[in-house]
C-alpha cells in the first residue's frame, strides 16, 4: 500500500531534523575556510628547533596568533585554548596546538617558553619578521605595530584574535571566534580529527 502524503512528509521532516541534529553541525562562531587560506610557515619553535608546517603533517593543527606582552586578549585566548584541550581529553594528544607570535622583535624562543610554561601542550613559534609575516599572511591574519608615545614599551601590536583549525594535511578548515566556549571549540577539533581519518 502506498504511504499517505502526511506519512511521507513526516518521514522527510524526521530525516531533516536528524541531519540538523547531527554532531557535524556548525558551532556558533565557526567559519568554514576556503582554499584561499593556507597554513604555510617556516619558523623556529621555543626550543630553538626548526618548525615548518611539514613537521606537523599527520596531525591537525590548532593555531592562535598573538604576542607575549599582550595585556588581556592573548592571556584570555590562551586560557580558552588550554581549556579546549582539557575538553578534548585523550584526543588532545592527537593534535598540535601552536601559539605563533606576531611580535618576533620581542618574542624570542626563550620568552615564548617562559610565557607558555603554564601548559606544556602548547608550542610557541617565532622567527624573523619576514618569516612571521609570511606565515601570518598565508592564513590572512591581520597584525600591525602601534606606537605608544611616552611609554617604556615603545609599541604594542594590534592583531586579529581567532583560533584556526587545520586537517592532518595542514589545510585550514575553520576559523573560530576567540569567545567560543571551550566545549564548542573541542567539538570543532573533533570534527577535524574525523575529517582527517583520526576520529
Amino acid at each position: 500500500m502506498a504511504a499517505s502524503r502526511p506519512t511521507i512528509l513526516s518521514i522527510l521532516l524526521l530525516t531533516a531534523l536528524s541531519a540538523c541534529g547531527g554532531s557535524d553541525r556548525p558551532e556558533p562562531g565557526e567559519i568554514a575556510l576556503t582554499d584561499l587560506f593556507t597554513a604555510d610557515f617556516a619558523l623556529t619553535d621555543m626550543t630553538g628547533e626548526p618548525a615548518t608546517d611539514e613537521r606537523f603533517e599527520g596531525e591537525p593543527m590548532f593555531i592562535y596568533y598573538g604576542f607575549t606582552t599582550c595585556p588581556e586578549v592573548c592571556p584570555t585566548a590562551l586560557a580558552t585554548m588550554s581549556a579546549s584541550l582539557d575538553a578534548l581529553g585523550r584526543d588532545a594528544g592527537r593534535i598540535q596546538p601552536l601559539f605563533i607570535t606576531v611580535d618576533p622583535e620581542r618574542d624570542t624562543a626563550e620568552k615564548l617558553s617562559a610565557y607558555l610554561a603554564f601548559d606544556d601542550r602548547i608550542l610557541g613559534l617565532t622567527g624573523t619578521p619576514e618569516a612571521v609575516d609570511a606565515a601570518r599572511e598565508s592564513l590572512k591574519v591581520f597584525a600591525a605595530k602601534v606606537p605608544l608615545e611616552d611609554s617604556a614599551m615603545v609599541y604594542t601590536m594590534d592583531h586579529q584574535s581567532m583560533f584556526y583549525v587545520t586537517d592532518a594535511a595542514g589545510k585550514p578548515l575553520y576559523a573560530l571566534d576567540d569567545g567560543m566556549p571551550p566545549e564548542s571549540i573541542a567539538r570543532v577539533i573533533e570534527r577535524a580529527l574525523r575529517a582527517s581519518g583520526r576520529g
